[in-house]
């Protein structure tokens, strides 16, 4: 999807600290970017499934994926920044088991060096993905919110790889999700614990005026045409309503 869509447009530091030193081992996994979203209730219009999502943005089949997501509750560290949270979850499917631990904030992090400054919870056996990005998601009225986050993650279950110090608790419900991933794009069915649906359509680029563009011309505008009404909510929000 980066190619097609490139061809149509020509936590505070002390908190961060506070968690440790990243190991140099570590460097290899790191990745930074911007991941742009929208969400919405097909209840309230748009798009009622992956099917007719492909067909408003007019693409071809995907390959598609089905797990269960939960989140955790999780000890907050102590001198985190207000506006900043610790994010616990699991994600698994019939054979496989995946833990992140994110670190997300509503303004940018002020660490010089952040990746340098910031180490991941889990075990470095466990081989963790870690990533540094900026989050950008559509409202119903007013501009994009911006979010920041540093997470990591690595295959296996919480219990398994986030010390105990950590205290993560499984909230008493979960998400069902089905994934369409259609070039570069990913499209998600979360079957919420309220019982409500929500569809999201997202895409890993830059945090840029160009991709920003290309995302809201691309993706925005067609759904908004077809009726999508944009949910504020953070799919760590919806999902974590038991």
């Amino acid at each position: 999807m980066r190619n097609r869509l490139s061809c149509l447009a020509a936590i505070g530091a002390v908190g961060l600290l506070a968690l440790g030193i990243v190991a140099p081992a570590q460097a290899a996994h790191d990745a930074s970017g911007a991941e742009y979203a929208i969400r919405w209730n097909p209840a309230e219009g748009g798009p009622r499934d992956a099917k007719e999502v492909a067909a408003a943005l007019q693409l071809g089949k995907g390959q598609r994926k089905s797990y269960e997501v939960r989140f955790f509750a999780v000890r907050q560290p102590a001198d985190l920044a207000a506006g900043s949270a610790a994010i616990v979850r699991q994600r698994s499917a019939k054979h496989a088991v995946e833990t992140m631990y994110k670190l997300r904030s509503t303004t940018p992090f002020t660490s010089a060096d952040l990746m340098a400054d910031w180490q991941c919870p889990l075990p470095a056996s466990a081989a963790p993905n870690r990533k540094q990005e900026v989050d950008v998601g559509w409202t119903a009225d007013g501009p994009p919110r911006k979010t920041f986050s540093l997470s990591c993650e690595a295959e296996g279950a919480v219990a398994d790889l986030l010390p105990a110090s950590f205290s993560a608790r499984p909230l008493d419900c979960s998400s069902q999700v089905r994934r369409t991933e259609i070039d570069d794009l990913k499209i998600e069915q979360w079957q919420l614990p309220s019982g409500q649906v929500a569809l999201e359509v997202s895409w890993e680029g830059q945090d840029s005026a160009a991709d920003f563009a290309l995302f809201e011309r691309r993706v925005v505008q067609p759904l908004a045409a077809h009726g999508v009404k944009a949910e504020a909510e953070s799919k760590t929000e919806m999902g974590s309503g038991c």
